[in-house]
């Protein structure tokens, strides 16, 4: 039985496929499987596939008709062997030492869940940054409320216990952003986290990424916490509650034309029907007051 199980989903990956794949191959640690998950790809995907489970049977790969992201990933979760999970993309990298240093760092460690900082490499300039991961340990309302401030965790760098997972009941399938919901649900569930400063992996930035799509991780952030608020230990309630302001604060800084501030007071409203404050404006036409007062306003009521 392998110790660690690495999935990875994929959807029309052929361009980055070979180059993530050896990247396990190549790993320095070996006690590992990697669960293949091809969600319904349509491209040439399929035949890399076969020619690496062919070529190392600790290779295996399952298909499933396009679902997202969120389910492949479950897929490949219920079908592990080991009892630590790790996740690599079909369009990222692992540097050759990832699991040797980090299952090391695992066991040393008390923690379900562990990670490390991972470079940003954008593919259209070749440029490359960190993401600043740090030195930290995270349990407790401290740690949730350092992860309601914002997703820490590259998802490609962590390790974390295959029971653990189970027990907040697999990713969501949202597209975006389950990741952020499931290290919140861990952390909820009273789990704690390790992280490293030492940079394992690369996250490529590209067109399909979904770095690319950072006004749409921002709504679903949103609505992930919204989600987990509605039914939140009232202990955590009121932290829940503060961080939702800041995330809507956030949100509307990036809002740029009256059609998209529409549509985030419709999102508000419908979230808080019973608070007053925001009915109220919701009933007052920004075009009587032109949409940008309307949006100073909005954001003087989210304080």
């Amino acid at each position: 039985m392998p110790e660690v199980s690495i999935i990875m989903p994929v959807y029309n990956g052929e361009a980055f496929l070979n180059e993530a794949v050896n990247s396990v191959i190549q790993q320095s640690y070996t006690d590992w499987e990697l669960i293949i998950v091809d969600d319904g790809s349509t491209d040439n995907t399929a035949k890399i596939i076969n020619d690496f489970t062919s070529l190392d049977n600790r290779i295996r790969s399952f298909y499933q008709t396009n679902k997202k992201q969120g389910l492949a990933r479950n897929e490949g979760i219920k079908q592990a062997k080991g009892k630590i999970i790790a996740f690599l993309d079909a369009d990222d990298l692992w540097e050759v030492h990832k699991l040797e240093v980090m299952v090391d760092f695992f066991h040393q460690s008390t923690c379900e869940l562990v990670f490390s900082d991972a470079y940003l490499q954008d593919d259209a300039t070749a440029e490359s940054k960190r993401f600043g991961v740090t030195n930290t340990n995270y349990s407790g309302a401290k740690g949730l409320e350092s992860f309601l401030f914002y997703n820490r965790i590259p998802l490609l760098t962590v390790l974390v216990k295959r029971e653990a997972i189970f027990e907040v009941e697999l990713f969501n399938n949202r597209g975006i952003s389950e990741d952020y919901e499931l290290w919140l649900k861990l952390l909820l569930r009273g789990f704690e986290f390790k992280s490293t400063s030492q940079a394992l992996a690369t996250y490529r930035v590209h067109a399909q990424s979904t770095t690319h799509q950072d006004k749409l991780a921002m709504d679903a952030n949103i609505d992930v916490i919204y989600s987990l608020y509605k039914n939140v230990n009232p202990l955590y309630k009121r932290l829940f509650g503060d961080y939702l302001k800041v995330w809507y604060r956030r949100k509307l800084k990036t809002i740029k034309d009256r059609t998209a501030y529409l549509n985030f007071l419709n999102v508000l409203t419908l979230q808080h029907r019973d608070n007053f404050k925001y009915q109220l404006l919701l009933k007052i036409n920004p075009a009587l007051l032109g949409y940008r007062f309307h949006k100073r306003l909005l954001s003087y009521l989210i304080r």
